[in-house]
């Protein structure tokens, strides 16, 4: 592997969105008024409130959902729609609603756990012992990040990127702070994500290689912001180590 450096995203890439679930529905299942309805009418609605974020009921994620898409102006009018649907109070959904960003109270931690991160370590390690600087950047929270990396290992990663940081994603200034950090330059970086921001954000500061990560395949802008695409991180990286 010719990078001296390696950036990744962390949902989506460093494990599969699939995690998320579980922790979702604890979220909804607390947070939201649905005290009132009855059991079935209550699984009923937390299922649409999960397509509206992007989970379908294979548990497979929906890329034109909240989660990926980050379509929050028209996920809020749907949310209104399904809140009257259930007679729930609409001011209490939207309130409870953004309570979101802190889901990695809802069991996180646990479905981290229970995850084989064991073939994404080994790799991880391999390039530590060969001096290759590695990198989370990460939209989500602070708490959120300092859970996956208790999970998973802070040792492996020198440099993070969360909501709190000085720059955040997806400005291309995180990846300057990051080469700043490591004395590392962007053209001996690489970039490993399953968002397409994140891969604009990395042609546009200069970064040397960019992969793309699509589970399903169905994603074409992919190809074009990408200079190689795989449906997993270990498959990916597995092509440049070998």
């Amino acid at each position: 592997m010719k990078a001296k450096a390696i950036i990744f995203d962390k949902d989506g890439t460093l494990f599969p969105y699939s995690i998320w679930r579980n922790p979702i529905i604890n979220f909804l299942d607390t947070e939201m008024p649905l005290t009132k309805l009855e059991k079935e009418k209550k699984e009923e609605c937390i299922k649409e409130f999960l397509k509206i974020i992007g989970f379908q009921e294979d548990g497979s994620i929906n890329a034109k959902g909240l989660f990926i898409k980050k379509n929050y102006f028209s996920s809020f009018f749907s949310l209104v729609k399904v809140t009257f649907k259930y007679h729930l109070n609409p001011i209490k959904s939207a309130v409870s609603f953004l309570k979101i960003k802190h889901r990695c109270r809802y069991g996180y931690k646990e479905e981290l756990e229970k995850y084989d991160f064991g073939p994404l370590k080994r790799i991880l390690g391999y390039m530590n012992e060969n001096g290759v600087s590695l990198a989370v950047f990460t939209n989500d929270t602070k708490e959120s990040l300092d859970i996956f990396l208790s999970a998973f290992g802070r040792q492996y990663f020198s440099f993070v990127v969360d909501d709190s940081s000085l720059h955040t994603k997806p400005s291309p200034k995180t990846i300057k702070d990051y080469s700043l950090f490591s004395k590392i330059q962007e053209k001996d970086m690489m970039l490993f994500s399953d968002n397409p921001k994140d891969l604009k954000m990395a042609r546009k500061a200069g970064v040397g290689t960019i992969v793309g990560i699509d589970e399903r395949g169905e994603r074409k802008e992919m190809k074009t912001l990408s200079d190689y695409v795989f449906p997993d991180i270990i498959s990916a990286l597995s092509f440049f180590i070998s």
